[in-house]
């Protein structure tokens, strides 16, 4: 059976209205750090972990706290998707991956990496678009709203695609490296969106329009 997670990073915290949004059901709820400051008041975090040199308000005694030592060689996000992962998640919405120090913002990224190398499927959600990690065995396929913006950025140094749907510009057996992307800002014209992939990995950044169903 397939559990999720909702996991709160200490970057811009998602708006009262896109909080509003979050699915939490019953999710498993982690809260890296100073996240805890916004997250804590509008839902209850199952785990608080980090070394908390950015926390500013005392948690709850409900709340299960991990802490780490300040010098560590890992960061307290990365330590959030290893706890969501352990406790039996597989899918992990990511809220405050962006903004902040920009080091932090670049690294948050690789969450998505990170979380698929650990057997589970993690997307950064922002109040202009979301992130998600395209690989073989780990296509991308969702209703979005026509006229909204995909593009696909890789990862890995190459990217072959197989095919994409329901886009503008369709492609089909192309091969993508860092030096000539060409499959940025493309427009979502379809009722359903797809990507597949034959090798690499690559990040896929899409306006949130998305349509609930």
């Amino acid at each position: 059976m397939s559990k999720r997670a909702v996991i709160f990073l200490n970057g811009n915290p998602p708006s009262d209205d896109l909080a509003e949004k979050i699915d939490f059901g019953d999710a498993f709820v982690v809260c890296a750090d100073g996240a805890y400051d916004y997250a804590s008041k509008f839902c209850r975090p199952d785990l608080l972990v980090g070394d908390f040199d950015s926390l500013s308000s005392e948690a709850d005694e409900s709340v299960c706290i991990e802490r780490v030592p300040v010098k560590k060689d890992f960061t307290d996000s990365q330590l959030a998707v290893h706890r969501a992962v352990e406790n039996g998640c597989d899918t992990i919405d990511i809220y405050g991956a962006f903004g902040g120090r920009r080091d932090h913002e670049l690294v948050n990224y690789s969450l998505l990496a990170l979380a698929d190398r650990l057997g589970a499927a993690a997307v950064l959600r922002g109040e202009e678009g979301d992130v998600a990690f395209v690989t073989p065995s780990r296509p991308f396929s969702a209703r979005l709203e026509k006229g909204a913006t995909v593009s696909l950025v890789p990862y890995s140094d190459n990217v072959h695609i197989l095919y994409t749907k329901g886009l503008l510009f369709e492609a089909a057996d192309v091969s993508v490296d860092k030096t000539e992307i060409f499959t940025t800002s493309n427009v979502v014209s379809g009722d359903a969106v797809e990507y597949r992939l034959t090798c690499g990995t690559a990040l896929l950044l899409y306006e949130n329009r998305r349509i609930r169903t």
